[in-house]
């Protein structure tokens, strides 16, 4: 309800069962009051941890591979 956060659905035709087709993320204006409040110093850090993860299970690259809409 503050904006901050929008969801985005995968259109019925590019749903999978077993995949999520409900997504979250932030709006401009979530990311500008989160970035206000420090609050995503470390998004870059964090980011570069998990890219160097290499012995994922089965289930994360699965999630990961899963079908998304446009801009998420």
């Amino acid at each position: 309800d503050a904006g901050i956060v929008t969801e985005v659905a995968l259109d019925d035709d590019h749903r999978r069962q077993g995949y999520p087709w409900k997504f979250y993320g932030l709006t401009d204006e979530g990311r500008e009051f989160l970035a206000e409040h420090n609050l995503l110093a470390a998004e870059e850090t964090l980011q570069q941890i998990y890219d160097t993860i290499s012995d994922k299970p089965e289930k994360m690259v699965k999630y990961e591979n899963a079908p998304r809409p446009d801009g998420v």
